[in-house]
């Protein structure tokens, strides 16, 4: 983990390109968790993240650093420790 690295999440929309697991060339809203040190540094790792995916025109609406990892949901326990171990991790919510 890169020395004063936290993990973010970051509120974003893509959309699905041709490149994506399901290429509908739809929007999306999406969570990325973020491995980074800093907000700007988050939101550039999600949108690597989501470009290594498939997803284009990707947009960063708004981000916020996790504070303290023992408030963080179970339902989003599984994306923040993906996070941690390899950088970053995605939420892409059903309905575009």
């Amino acid at each position: 983990m890169t020395p004063g690295a936290t993990i973010f999440v970051v509120s974003m929309q893509a959309v699905a390109g041709p490149e994506n697991a399901d290429p509908d060339g739809r929007c999306y809203d999406l969570l990325v968790f973020a491995r980074a040190a800093t907000e700007a540094e988050a939101e550039a790792v999600a949108h690597r993240g989501l470009a290594q995916l498939g997803w284009i025109e990707a947009q960063a609406l708004r981000s916020g650093e996790i504070t303290d990892p023992d408030a963080v949901p179970d339902d989003f326990r599984r994306s923040f420790e993906t996070a941690q171990a390899v950088g970053c991790a995605v939420i892409v919510y059903d309905e575009p």
